[in-house]
């Protein structure tokens, strides 16, 4: 009888654990409106702070996408039926969620800009048909070797992204 309590006080507190099965992260590609006169050079906080604050200036990416690095993608999940439009993305602020906690933000750009940035950068891809899945690259700055993020940091940040 002593066995018989004992498996149903453990079937019991089993079946009210949540499953052991892992959740998968969530990632987000969050988009924010520069500063006036696009300005980006304040774009890591601006992004930032927008997404946390749940600013109407933030918003998500609406089309799957892929983030790629050197040694890594994710995969975005999109989340409308309404797709970005390529030319809605570039100068403008970005921040890279996990799970609602931002893990990198920066500024995107076209690859072929101008700028220099020593700050995170997404490369906005260039769209070349409706069944292509457009693929940002992310790198620490523009160019990547600019960065004000040391090796470590940046790894760091990185091996947050699922």
């Amino acid at each position: 009888m002593r066995t018989f309590w004992r498996t149903l006080v453990v079937v019991t507190l089993l079946a009210l654990l949540p499953p052991f099965a892992a959740q998968a992260a969530e990632t987000r590609l969050w988009i924010v409106k520069p500063a006036p006169a696009g300005n980006l050079s304040d774009c890591p906080e601006r992004a930032a702070n927008a997404v946390q604050a749940g600013s109407a200036d933030a918003r998500p990416l609406t089309s799957e996408a892929v983030v790629s690095w050197q040694g890594g993608q994710v995969r975005l999940r999109g989340t409308a039926e309404v797709e970005d439009q390529e030319r809605d993305l570039w100068d403008r602020c970005f921040a890279l969620t996990v799970d609602g906690h931002v893990v990198i933000s920066g500024a995107i750009l076209v690859p072929h800009s101008a700028r220099v940035l020593r700050f995170p950068v997404l490369q906005v891809p260039t769209w070349r048909s409706r069944e292509q899945i457009p693929e940002f690259k992310l790198t620490p700055a523009f160019p990547a070797d600019r960065s004000t993020l040391s090796l470590q940091e940046w790894r760091w940040r990185l091996s947050h992204l699922h």
